[in-house]
């Protein structure tokens, strides 16, 4: 009730903001060459990279891929003893101080509650009297009385980051055919705006022009285990419960900007000549996800690409899935990609343990988030080892290895049955459209600087205030690499909105009841829209649903069941399963979205 006291009193105050904080086209346009990279494009000096490798063959694709680390090396650490004691906390197997700040121990600290919370002992995260002290940290971060470190996106605000269980990467694949290139980049990160997509876009292309990369597209995994890069993770104020500052960092994101850069630029140099065997099958559900929001409808394709060289020795592995990488239940200090590392890891080295071994198939493995939104998890349901035991703790590292396993495993088995497609002509359509910012929440995170900035314009200049009454920009790309089919979108997609499955056989709800029985809010299903849905819309093959490409919008929610709080609209929940809405831009962005995909096709 604090917050939202505080939350409308900060309504009242800024209803009328000043025009400053709204973008005009102008800077809308060029919102990729402000500050943050300015200086990379003007003293980058290399502007010579290229590739002659292209293909005009039927079957035959210029490929190369390429990866950068992008874990954070140089940060300060939060005093553990700060954290919410925990019955059982995911990287000690055990019981400890995990998770996000417990903010009555940090209330504690009374008026040094932002500067005793954690060891001012610089990035470098040695403290005087430690073996091996170098002294102060060259960077000034030592003794600061400021806290340099990072926050974990996904579940609780004031999350700190104390360690790496497993790295985070952006991985990049670049094709070419017939003088025509496309990137492809997959990040370990909760999200990433299209305003910082347009920035890899703008640093790319004065980097490296001889590359003649057409355009690419930026994907999140969007685990929960990772960095925040869009802000609204931050650090609370113990007593006010509010963010005091923006969980992003801007040093790190840049960090991130060029080191997709750098990915694109090597997979792009080192381009071959290679085949591709492509497949896209349903795969059930079992020991991969559940459905926690009614109706239960789960999106189970899976699809597979897989580059090889001429002969025939893998350089990439795709693999297409939806359901939330939150197995951690954010109770995890330690970054990690959650179960799309052990995926990747299963697919690249193989599986030579349990009952179900498969091969190693090298090369480099790619996952691309599928329609994972409300709520398609692998969290709240039985997960069972090999040998058929159950696994004690649902949320423990030895749980989410063996979804990433399963995911393997069925990935591993659609790839001994993908066929060779010979048209890979790459075509690229892109349709930039602005939606409405109906969540006022979000809205006064943009404004306070919470939320990484982006361009917004007024829905009508004319009038002064903008509550109700702004925009922001977003986009859709529909990549066709002959019979493969990647269709981007911008938000955490309802799988109901790529399949239905809202009508008897009720396929995709796989043995569940479509509405649980005491359910006491259920979806209107008469009211649930009829086909066709985007999946039928689509025209390869072989079909990947992009989910988080470009952009990060939050949930996109079916309209007939998007409910608000009559109390306190995108504030707090209607009654019933309706989270899913408060982290949403609205729900005309739905229409919006399917407006656009239509006018693709």
């Amino acid at each position: 009730m604090r917050f939202l006291i505080i939350f409308t009193g900060i309504l009242v105050i800024y209803g009328c903001p000043s025009n400053e904080v709204v973008y005009n086209f102008t800077d809308a346009e060029d919102v990729s060459t402000d500050s943050i990279i300015a200086e990379d494009i003007v003293s980058d000096v290399v502007s010579g990279p290229h590739s002659d490798c292209d293909s005009k063959e039927n079957g035959i694709v210029c490929v190369g891929v390429a990866s950068r680390k992008i874990t954070p090396q140089k940060y300060e650490l939060v005093k553990r003893e700060f954290l919410i004691r925990q019955d059982y906390c995911p990287e000690f197997d055990g019981p400890g101080n995990c998770g996000s700040m417990d903010l009555e121990k940090w209330k504690q600290l009374s008026k040094k509650w932002k500067t005793d919370f954690f060891y001012d002992c610089g990035t470098d995260m040695i403290c005087p009297g430690d073996e091996n002290y170098p002294g102060p940290d060259s960077d000034g971060s030592e003794g600061d009385g400021v806290f340099q470190g990072f926050w974990i996106a996904g579940y609780s605000a004031s999350t700190p980051m104390l360690g790496v269980h497993d790295d985070i990467w952006a991985r990049a694949i670049v094709l070419r055919h017939n003088s025509k290139t496309v990137a492809l980049v997959t990040l370990d990160l909760i999200g990433f705006f299209k305003s910082d997509v347009d920035r890899v876009r703008t640093l790319l292309k004065a980097r490296a022009p001889g590359l003649n990369i057409d355009d690419i597209i930026v994907m999140s995994s969007h685990t929960h285990a990772s960095i925040d890069t869009v802000g609204m993770w931050g650090p609370q104020d113990p007593f006010s419960e509010v963010l005091y500052e923006s969980g992003a960092n801007d040093a790190y994101i840049r960090s991130i900007i060029q080191n997709i850069v750098d990915a694109v630029i090597e997979a792009g140099v080192s381009m071959q000549k290679g085949r591709v065997r492509a497949i896209t099958e349903r795969v059930g559900i079992d020991g991969l996800a559940t459905d926690l929001r009614d109706p239960f409808i789960i999106d189970d394709h899976m699809s597979v690409l897989i580059f090889e060289d001429q002969k025939q020795n893998r350089i990439a592995t795709l693999v297409n899935w939806g359901s939330h990488p939150e197995g951690l239940a954010g109770d995890t200090n330690a970054i990690s990609c959650d179960y799309v590392h052990y995926m990747r890891e299963a697919i690249e080295s193989g599986i030579n343990e349990g009952k179900r071994q498969i091969p190693p198939s090298g090369g480099m493995a790619f996952f691309i988030q599928g329609p994972q939104g409300g709520m398609i998890t692998s969290l709240h349901m039985d997960v069972y080892d090999d040998d058929g035991n159950k696994i004690e703790h649902l949320n423990s590292f030895e749980a989410v290895k063996q979804v990433g396993y399963n995911i393997a495993r069925k990935a591993y088995e659609l790839s001994e049955r993908a066929e060779y497609i010979d048209n890979l002509n790459i075509s690229i359509k892109r349709v930039e459209y602005k939606i409405p910012l109906e969540n006022k929440f979000f809205w006064m995170m943009f404004d306070l600087g919470w939320l990484r900035d982006r361009p917004k314009w007024k829905i009508d200049p004319n009038k002064e205030v903008w509550i109700d009454n702004v925009e922001i920009m977003t986009e859709i790309v529909r990549l066709s690499i002959g019979d493969i089919e990647i269709l981007t979108i911008p938000g955490e997609l309802f799988p109901e909105l790529a399949v239905g499955g809202y009508n008897e056989p009720y396929e995709y709800s796989f043995g569940h009841p479509i509405i649980s029985p005491d359910n006491k809010y259920p979806p209107d299903l008469s009211k649930a829209p009829p086909p066709p849905y985007i999946r039928d819309k689509m025209t390869g093959k072989v079909n990947i649903l992009a989910i988080l490409g470009n952009d990060f919008l939050g949930y996109i929610l079916p309209e007939y069941d998007f409910k608000l709080s009559e109390d306190y609209p995108y504030y707090t929940s209607a009654p019933g399963d309706h989270y899913e809405e408060t982290r949403s831009v609205g729900v005309k962005a739905t229409k919006k979205m399917l407006e656009v995909i239509d006018s693709l096709y």
